[in-house]
């Protein structure tokens, strides 16, 4: 198989209210300018799979509402690369979608799905893990996880069991736990058997569409009607407008990954994250020689220590004195001060806004 039959398909389609109020059903995460400097988790993501896999073989699914926002950041993709999902169903029908679009463009297309907003501080093992792991699933009938090898008992990831059986070097995959409890999370670091899930995975589109098809079978009758060959790019587009609305709202780790035995998981050995929450953007962001955070908006910091201090309406000057540990974020219409740590629950400051004011603050 040529480089030219490798495809990505980065996922950037979803809202992201755990950094709330940055992060808004208007601009989420993918596209904010964190660190002051013109870059986005998205076009880092595609500047990264681009030394992977040819440029043009690249397909951003986003949402309908996103669409313009994916051009304007990424002008040297063409429009056509830019999947739109007509509504947000979760990743089984995003993936599936993508995954019958790119069948109808190369029926030998091996695959790997991205979050657009992960951090990958490792370029080099990346790559190979990635490059590997395409050669692998061109080859063998299954999909194909990437594991990280946890170094803390983590509850905001998923996880992933391994099990010692191997099929051409990769392990198969026993079963899959969903952002367990402290204690279980515990037990799952001290097993070594336990790995975080860090939600790339890879397939050739006829293995993903048959094995998806036996979990999700009224889902791929109706990708089947929509790609039937017999229809142009608007009939599709139609029909495809018509039904997804009424589609399952399901992840792709509930809907087919938790079912099937054709799942394995390969290690990666570099350094990865996943930007869930303030404090995970915080090891992310450069940092001044406190440990401030300041990358967006102008602010001035006496005395700080560990802060994150945002503000993007660009009309406001922030000054904090005797802070440590906190974080600081101001919009045009909102401003949240709180202790900057994993307890803090932003998407209950959400939901409670929405209960008092509607979605006005969304």
């Amino acid at each position: 198989m040529s480089d030219s039959d490798y495809y990505c398909v980065v996922l950037a389609g979803g809202f992201g209210t755990r950094l709330w109020p940055l992060s808004r059903k208007g601009l989420p995460k993918q596209f904010l300018d964190f660190n002051g400097d013109g870059t986005t988790l998205l076009k880092t993501t595609v500047a990264r799979m681009s030394k992977i896999v040819p440029k043009e073989n690249i397909i951003v699914s986003t949402n309908l509402d996103f669409y313009e926002d994916v051009l304007t950041q990424l002008p040297d993709l063409d429009p056509l690369q830019i999947l739109r999902e007509p509504a947000m169903k979760g990743t089984a029908p995003s993936i599936m979608l993508a995954a019958y679009h790119i069948r109808d463009i190369n029926p030998n297309a091996s695959v790997v799905v991205v979050p657009s907003d992960l951090v990958i501080m490792d370029e080099e093992p990346y790559e190979k893990t990635i490059c590997d792991g395409l050669d692998f699933v061109s080859r063998n009938d299954g999909l194909l996880t990437v594991g990280i090898r946890p170094t803390r008992p983590e509850t905001r990831f998923g996880y992933i069991q391994a099990d010692d059986t191997q099929v051409d070097g990769m392990n198969k995959v026993r079963a899959f736990t969903e952002k367990p409890e402290e204690e279980f999370a515990k037990v799952f670091v001290e097993s070594g058997e336990f790995f975080w899930n860090s939600g790339i995975l890879m397939w050739n589109v006829n293995s993903f569409i048959g094995i998806a098809g036996e979990c999700l079978p009224d889902l791929e009758a109706q990708f089947n009607v929509i790609y039937d060959s017999t229809h142009n790019r608007d009939a599709r587009r139609s029909l495809l407008y018509s039904v997804y609305e009424a589609f399952p709202r399901i992840s792709i780790d509930y809907a087919v990954l938790e079912k099937s035995d054709k799942v394995y998981m390969t290690t990666g050995n570099f350094h990865w994250n996943d930007i869930e929450s303030w404090d995970l953007l915080y090891d992310y962001c450069r940092k001044d020689e406190n440990g401030n955070v300041t990358g967006t908006g102008n602010s001035q910091t006496y005395n700080c220590k560990g802060n994150m201090v945002l503000c993007n309406n660009g009309k406001k000057l922030i000054v904090a004195d005797g802070l440590e540990n906190y974080l600081v974020v101001e919009t045009e219409d909102v401003l949240v001060i709180c202790p900057r740590n994993k307890e803090v629950d932003f998407k209950k400051y959400l939901n409670d806004a929405r209960v008092r004011f509607g979605e006005r603050y969304s």
